[in-house]
């Protein structure tokens, strides 16, 4: 709610503030999908108050990489973009251009940045400061979990390299200035339960290679919103070449990869955007995972199952004299959204659709998949009037969440909540049939409307025959 509530806020700002240059915007749109930087959505989990007469004794995270380069695939469709910036400062000169002077002026002296080639995907520095204070702000938090023996932790990572040197700037920062050396598990060459979705013959199959996603996104690039961005960004740069909407998606990918390095979080290239391009651009990504890693496949829901069982078998072991003081996995955005998917957070009460941006939703990548964004569960062991008990907390981005209220659920609670899930991935196959139909495609659409016309019928006769 409170992330709502700051997206509501910074996008009023926005628009009621000066836009007309980028350079001195006192409010420039700050959310940029899954390339959003981590303190930009972040809370403090040391601000939160420890519980009354309770101590943290278990911790259990989920974690997604740091601020990363883009892919091969992007700074290839980057390198042909750039090309346009002599043009772009030549329009300007011979007044067709709509950019200011300070804009124009800061795109001249932007410079490639080579090292993205030479390691495309790698976790940069500023990814590896998020992950090491993360695991900072947890030793400060909770100190008393920093003792013992290298059995009562355990980490582990997938074996791409952005997520192997997060989970080793976690555990500098977890572990600085302790005694403590802790070894790092992985990577494994399958793992079934940070990354299940690798070898999910049905998720490979119908959820990633199906046609629904790309259906999706094609109205997405027909909408009258994205054309409209698409040739006021034309009009602004008023250069000769014809933009594409790949050619716009790529404008907007140079701008929030670069934005994402700076101090100031700021680009030349975010300039050919206002904020109202802005809204429409973050909804492509939003689109993209829904479907990809979210509600649009019952798949994804399923994925996420495994890795929120481990978190209860831990929570468990702990409560019966085993498990480990801390648990840390180092994954990537799409097992993070299926986690969320399993727990049935951030679901809207319709269905995400390429044609149609409802700024009203939960469902917003920019909270959900930016850089580093983490699931911490916090097990309390507590001292009450009838006897010692535990209490579960949840965060998310270190934040509360409402999984659970502050106080935290109490032990029977979360066991009913989470001891459903299962490891089980034989949906997997791809002769598997959902025995739930979703009400996601056309049929299930049809039904739902069947289902609100027989309800409000059946109102209308009681209505009739009590009054």
């Amino acid at each position: 709610m409170f992330a709502h509530l700051v997206l509501v806020f910074t996008s009023v700002c926005c628009v009621l503030g000066d836009r007309s240059c980028y350079w001195n915007a006192e409010c420039p749109y700050q959310f940029y999908s899954s390339k959003t930087p981590y303190d930009t959505v972040r809370g403090d989990i040391r601000d939160y108050p420890n519980l009354p007469n309770c101590e943290a004794v278990s911790v259990w995270a989920l974690n997604r990489h740091g601020n990363r380069n883009p892919g091969d695939g992007v700074v290839d469709n980057m390198k042909a973009i750039v090309r346009l910036k002599d043009e772009i400062i030549a329009s300007y000169e011979v007044g067709t251009s709509q950019l200011c002077a300070q804009d124009i002026e800061d795109l001249r002296r932007w410079s490639w940045n080579e090292t993205i080639e030479e390691s495309p995907a790698y976790l940069t520095g500023t990814g590896y400061e998020e992950l090491y204070d993360i695991g900072k702000r947890l030793r400060e938090k909770y100190p008393q979990l920093l003792s013992g023996s290298s059995d009562s932790y355990y980490f582990r990572t997938t074996k791409e390299q952005r997520t192997i040197t997060s989970s080793i700037a976690y555990v500098h920062g977890l572990t600085d200035n302790t005694n403590l050396n802790l070894s790092i598990d992985g990577p494994w060459d399958r793992d079934d339960l940070i990354r299940p979705y690798e070898n999910c013959e049905k998720y490979q199959v119908e959820t990633k290679e199906g046609p629904e996603l790309e259906n999706q996104l094609a109205a997405y690039y027909k909408t009258e919103e994205f054309t409209t961005v698409q040739n006021n960004v034309q009009q602004r740069l008023g250069i000769n070449t014809k933009l594409s909407s790949d050619d716009i998606y790529t404008l907007y990918e140079i701008c929030r990869f670069y934005r994402s390095w700076t101090p100031t979080l700021q680009s030349p290239w975010c300039s050919v955007f206002t904020d109202d391009d802005l809204l429409v651009l973050e909804y492509e990504d939003d689109v993209w995972h829904y479907y990809r890693n979210g509600y649009g496949s019952w798949v994804n829901e399923r994925l996420g199952g495994p890795v929120i069982k481990d978190l209860y078998d831990n929570f468990e072991a702990v409560v019966q004299g085993g498990g480990k003081k801390i648990i840390s996995y180092f994954t990537h955005d799409t097992m993070l959204q299926m986690a969320f998917s399993a727990l049935g957070l951030y679901k809207d009460d319709f269905v995400i659709q390429g044609a149609r941006r409802v700024p009203d939703r939960k469902w917003k990548t920019s909270f959900i998949a930016s850089f580093s964004v983490n699931l911490i569960a916090v097990l309390n062991r507590c001292n009450e009037a009838e006897g010692q008990s535990y209490r579960v907390q949840f965060f998310i981005n270190e934040k509360e969440t409402e999984l659970c209220p502050f106080e935290g659920c109490k032990w029977d609670e979360f066991q009913s909540k989470f001891s459903k899930y299962t490891s089980s991935l034989e949906f997997c196959s791809p002769d598997y049939v959902n025995p739930v139909q979703p009400l996601t495609d056309d049929a299930g659409i049809h039904r739902l409307g069947t289902i609100t016309m027989l309800t409000s019928l059946l109102i209308i006769y009681l209505c009739n025959v009590n009054g």
